[in-house]
């Protein structure tokens, strides 16, 4: 950044070395009357000017002034940056969102040295991630609710930002449940400004996002699909990505996405081998642990026993209950069903099983038939005698 300044030079001008003065005003002759002589008035040669300095004592202040500003580092920091090259405010990244692959890219600008993005999701709240090579994948997340995608980064050491709103509301009540082990269903509901012509599609994608397949098997109502029925989970993992997408001919139908873990939807089935063992005094009920997606200990289990009340079972109880049951004792049932341990979502109860004996309600019988009968054979005794 060049300067220049201009002094104004002094009132009395200078001269250089070897400059002639102007000469002074020819002064009038005049003719004396002294000795009627003719005076002849003699000329003067002024001797060469000295340089005077240039300028004023006040340009020399703010010469010094500019001088110490321009030696100054922090002055010349100043300077450096505003030379660098500039970068248009208006300046586009085009960003682009793929939500199928959680992806966000942009245009490579030259001389770009880093950046990150940010994702403001409704209920998870901000979730930054850093930039590799104009782009950023974030995790499975759910989008249905809306999010918004924020991308900055540094061009020539100057900061460019850009923000996508990635709005999508899209109808509820997706739900998915896995029962028996080995198969799931889901159902959805029809939107209610759906068209007529309107129909659905499920995807599912695995947590290592290798494994995209869609549903084998629609369930239908009046011809539109509102639910998925699969015999094969082979290919989830422990949690994964369901999408459903919606086509019309009328106008765009939104999506409608969720992530869910399988443990979470999984419904337990009913205890296996139930039995029970009675002594005098006490009835155990045993039994075995249902069989689930994965081998999951006992700790992760809890039981729900229906004797002659309901009672809460640990799974670390080892699958047993000892409750008293005095003889003499009737007959009795026993039902039990499963669920997780950190959740009461209950499975189906399990067959009743029977324990007990019949045997003391039959002797109470017999009992009461003899004392019948002896109390009969024991009137008519009497009233022979008597009629004697």
């Amino acid at each position: 950044m060049a300067f220049s300044l201009r002094c104004p030079r002094a009132r009395n001008a200078s001269f250089s070395q070897g400059a002639r003065a102007p000469a002074s005003p020819a002064r009038p002759s005049s003719q004396g009357s002294i000795a009627g002589l003719r005076v002849k008035t003699p000329r003067f040669s002024f001797p060469p000017v000295l340089p005077r300095p240039v300028g004023s004592p006040t340009c020399l202040l703010v010469i010094t002034i500019l001088l110490s500003l321009l030696l100054d580092p922090a002055f010349l920091l100043t300077q450096g940056h505003q030379d660098l090259p500039s970068v248009e405010p208006n300046s586009s990244l085009n960003v682009k969102f793929d939500p199928k692959k959680m992806q966000l890219t942009w245009d490579c600008k030259e001389n770009t040295t880093s950046g990150h993005c940010v994702m403001t999701h409704k209920e998870k709240g901000q979730i930054k991630k850093q930039m590799k090579r104009c782009q950023c994948t974030f995790q499975d997340n759910s989008l249905h609710g809306g999010v918004t995608l924020t991308v900055e980064v540094y061009v020539n050491q100057r900061p460019i930002s850009e923000t996508l709103v990635y709005t999508n509301p899209a109808a509820q009540n997706f739900s998915c449940l896995v029962y028996n082990a080995d198969f799931m269903n889901c159902t959805w509901a029809k939107g209610h400004a759906a068209p007529d012509d309107v129909q659905y599609f499920l995807y599912i994608r695995n947590s290592t996002r290798k494994g995209e397949r869609e549903c084998p098997h629609y369930l239908t109502d009046a011809g539109t699909n509102v639910g998925c029925h699969l015999q094969d989970l082979s290919g989830l993992t422990s949690y994964n990505y369901f999408l459903v997408n919606g086509t019309s001919r009328e106008t765009g139908i939104q999506f409608f996405d969720s992530i869910l873990l399988l443990k979470e939807i999984e419904r337990y089935s009913p205890p296996h081998n139930i039995t029970v063992n009675c002594n005098e005094s006490h009835c155990l009920v045993r039994w075995e642990k249902p069989r689930t997606r994965k081998n999951w200990s006992n700790r992760e289990f809890q039981y729900q026993l229906d004797i002659w009340r309901q009672i809460v079972v640990s799974g670390d109880s080892e699958n047993r209950y000892n409750f008293p049951s005095p003889e003499p004792r009737g007959t009795q049932m026993v039902k039990i069903r499963t669920a997780d341990a950190r959740r009461a979502h209950w499975g189906d109860w399990s067959q009743p099983v029977q324990f007990g004996s019949e045997e003391p309600e039959s002797s109470l019988v017999l009992v009461y038939v003899l004392v019948v009968l002896g109390t009969l054979a024991g009137g008519l005794a009497c009233g022979c005698l008597f009629k004697r």
